[in-house]
């Protein structure tokens, strides 16, 4: 089983550490989170990320789930890019829950997870007009 990490500024990722709990129960194996501080040097933030890496890893890997593309989390995530961790950004919740349930049959559909995590942001008001223009055509 590949471990998860989720990263961010601030507490983001620890938000949403805790609201996958609520879904999936407290006792996940192999999945963390790591909050980058207003003080963190990259240097500092490289030696906890390696860390988390080191607890979470049974062999298998790691993937990590980033806030924001070309933040600091994002960046030093990046130079642990291999052949045994994977980097994902764009953090959000339908994108961790996937993941998490596939994980339970060892799924590992980058391509898949990818859309999953596009297709949670939807434009509500957009989504409701069509919706409305579709019932009037019919």
């Amino acid at each position: 089983m590949k471990g998860i990490l989720l990263l961010s500024h601030g507490t983001l990722s620890k938000g949403m550490y805790e609201t996958t709990q609520w879904f999936m129960g407290e006792d996940i194996p192999q999945y963390d989170y790591l909050c980058l501080e207003a003080d963190d040097s990259p240097e500092a933030f490289d030696e906890k990320i390696k860390a988390k890496l080191e607890k979470i890893d049974s062999g298998e890997g790691v993937i990590l789930i980033v806030d924001l593309m070309g933040g600091t989390p994002f960046n030093r995530s990046a130079t642990f890019m291999g052949e045994k961790v994977d980097v994902f950004t764009g953090l959000n919740l339908p994108l961790v829950l996937e993941l998490l349930g596939k994980r339970l049959f060892d799924e590992y559909d980058m391509e898949a997870l990818e859309q999953t995590g596009k297709d949670g942001v939807v434009y509500v008001n957009k989504l409701f007009a069509n919706m409305a223009a579709s019932s009037d055509d019919e």
